[in-house]
This record gives C-alpha cells, sequence and structure tokens, in this order.
C-alpha cells in the first residue's frame, strides 16, 4: 500500500520502439488536426498538449518517448503511429521509467520500488527532449539487440552439427535462405547504427549534451553497442560458415560429375575396344 502512494507521486515516462521509421511529417500533419501543438526538427517530432505539460517525441528511426501521459493514452499512440510506419516490428519494445521534479536533474534506481526514476530539476522541454534522446537510442538498441539474438538463436546449432557430423542437415535452397536472413538483419543494423550516434541537435545545443551523455551512461548504452558489435561478429561468422557449406556443397557436385564423366569415358571405351 505505501509502495502505491508512493509510485503515484511519480508520472509516467514510456519508450517505444514500433518500427524501423515513422514518416515524420505525416505524424506531425496528423497531430495537428487532432488539436496539438507540434514542433518538429530534423529528426524529431514534438507532440505537446497545449492545457498540460504532457509530450511526446516522435524519433524519426521509429521510435517515440512520451513524457506524462497516461497507459491508455500511450495504448492509442501506439495506435496512431501504425499509419506512418515503414517496417512495423513484429514486437513492440518497450521501456518504463517514472519522472518526478526536483531540486536537480539526474536519473536513478528507486531502491524500495527498484524502478528507473527521472528527477528534473526543470520542466524544460529542452531538458525532456535531450534525455529522450537517449531513452530513444536505449529502446532502439534493444530491438536490434533482439534481432541479433533471434537470428542467433536460430541459427547457433549450425556449427554444433559441423562438429558432430561434419555437415548441415538443410537443403541447399534452405541454406541461401538462411543466408539471406541472416545477411538482412546484419545489414539492417549496419545501416541503422548511426542512430547510436550523438544527435545533430547536441551540436547546436552543446549545453543540454551532458543530459544526453548522462543519460546514456545510466542505461549502459556504449557497452552494450560494443556487445551489439560483437554478436555481429557472431553472425559473420555463420555467414560464413553457411557460405563455405554451400561451396563445398557445390565442389563436391562438380567433383561427381567430373567422376561420372570420366566412368562414362571409361566404359564407352572399354565397350568401342570390345567391339573392334
Amino acid at each position: 500500500m505505501q509502495n502505491t502512494k508512493t509510485l503515484r507521486s511519480y508520472h509516467r515516462c514510456v519508450a517505444f520502439c514500433t518500427a524501423e521509421s515513422y514518416d515524420i511529417l505525416g505524424l506531425a500533419a496528423f497531430f495537428k488536426k487532432k488539436g496539438y501543438q507540434t514542433h518538429m526538427s530534423k529528426d524529431v517530432l514534438q507532440v505537446k498538449n497545449a492545457k498540460r505539460a504532457d509530450s511526446v517525441f516522435f524519433f524519426n528511426y521509429g521510435c517515440f518517448v512520451s513524457w506524462g501521459f497516461n497507459k491508455s493514452f500511450e495504448e492509442k499512440l501506439v495506435e496512431y503511429v501504425k499509419p506512418y510506419s515503414m517496417q512495423p516490428l513484429k514486437i513492440i519494445e518497450v521501456d518504463h521509467f517514472y519522472y518526478q521534479y526536483a531540486d536537480e536533474t539526474r536519473l536513478d534506481i528507486h531502491q524500495k520500488l527498484r524502478l528507473d526514476i527521472i528527477l528534473l530539476g526543470s520542466s524544460d522541454d529542452q531538458i525532456k527532449l535531450a534525455i529522450s534522446y537517449g531513452l530513444g537510442q536505449s529502446i532502439k538498441l534493444e530491438a536490434f539487440e533482439e534481432a541479433i539474438q533471434d537470428a542467433i538463436r536460430k541459427n547457433d546449432y549450425l556449427p554444433k552439427e559441423i562438429a558432430t557430423r561434419g555437415s548441415i542437415s538443410l537443403s541447399r535452397r534452405a541454406i541461401f535462405k538462411r543466408i539471406g536472413e541472416i545477411f538482412l538483419a546484419r545489414s539492417s543494423i549496419n545501416l541503422n547504427i548511426e542512430y547510436l550516434d550523438v544527435p545533430e541537435f547536441f551540436w547546436r545545443n552543446p549545453n543540454l549534451e551532458p543530459f544526453y551523455i548522462m543519460t546514456k551512461k545510466f542505461l549502459d548504452i556504449p557497452s552494450r553497442v560494443m556487445a551489439l558489435n560483437q554478436k555481429l561478429d557472431v553472425l559473420q561468422e555463420l555467414l560464413h560458415i553457411l557460405n563455405s557449406q554451400v561451396q563445398h556443397r557445390h565442389s563436391s557436385m562438380l567433383e561427381s560429375i567430373i567422376i561420372l564423366l570420366i566412368l562414362i569415358e571409361i566404359i564407352v571405351s572399354l565397350f568401342q575396344l570390345h567391339f573392334v
């Protein structure tokens, strides 16, 4: 009961990753029609409730961070973005935080509730945006991590199968399909890894960068990016294994054809000698 009362003093802050990217212009027009205040820059759209301090920041790489809205409205937001989403995720990634206003801005873990807490020293939307950049990158990274883990989990038996049987039981067509799936997963992440770099917003607003750096450090983003790159190396090894298997089968097939042709030639020669 005491924990419930304590939690009521905090507001919800939730990060979502629902797609590979968003049509930010389309989202801006949609929310304007619904009467919300909107402010758009190169890679982010802010949607604000004019009557309250609540805001949502939509990032063009398929993530958004909701500040101060209840769970019911957050579910509506997930529905709102669907028509403006490119390559929606099969499973939406979500990360929950709680915030309240305090003397200084920092991120912490509530020891009793075991929740991630954001303490804001100001209600300034720019500070919320700076923190949202870190939250958005974290949830995008989580989507990358899940995609790579799925690919590794699906194919981690292949090296063991080669070690025990000396070959892969998949057909040639199935191997090519796996190669395509792994290549797409790996290349998609490589192409989008730039979303984890320092946003241009902080080049123009260096005074806000400490809030972004603080968020990245709290969410352990740098070490998670290193782990992500290591998993990408694992996928590269899997690609190498599958390609080697295809080449081996191709070589074996050519050898079989050559042996067969030699046998045919020998049989024809013996036949000719017998009747000459």
